[in-house]
């Protein structure tokens, strides 16, 4: 029974992985950034039900979508990253060309404070 239940869960994931729908997913999970464990906790103090958070031109270019008029920015830090002089990386005892120098605040917004064409989610193709 445990050979069985290895090889339906392995047929069933082989279908779900070759299924086109599959495929959209992982294209749209791509166009997201990875953002860092400091970034999360700032996404999620500012909005706990945030999912899927984008700048507002990639919203426009990678996703053909629209934020809404009056919706208020999520915060998130964004490194300063700034070439080093040779003297500066002798100074700092360091072979890096470049180096972050500080963070500035930049505005994501939620795929909830967008409109446009539908952003997929793992819900539209696995069942509860």
């Amino acid at each position: 029974w445990k050979a069985q239940l290895v090889a339906q869960a392995e047929q069933q994931i082989l279908k779900l992985t070759d299924s086109d729908q599959f495929k959209k997913y992982l294209n749209t999970l791509a166009k997201f950034h990875r953002y860092s464990a400091r970034n999360i906790d700032l996404i999620y103090a500012q909005n706990p039900q945030a999912t899927q958070v984008a700048g507002f031109k990639q919203w426009q270019k990678a996703f053909n979508r629209t934020v809404n008029r009056g919706a208020k920015a999520i915060r998130i830090a964004a490194p300063i990253i700034k070439k080093l002089t040779p003297a500066e990386q002798k100074h700092l005892d360091t072979t890096d060309e470049r180096a972050i120098v500080g963070y500035r605040y930049l505005p994501v917004f939620d795929v909830a404070q967008t409109s446009g064409e539908p952003v997929l989610s793992a819900k539209d193709f696995v069942k509860e």
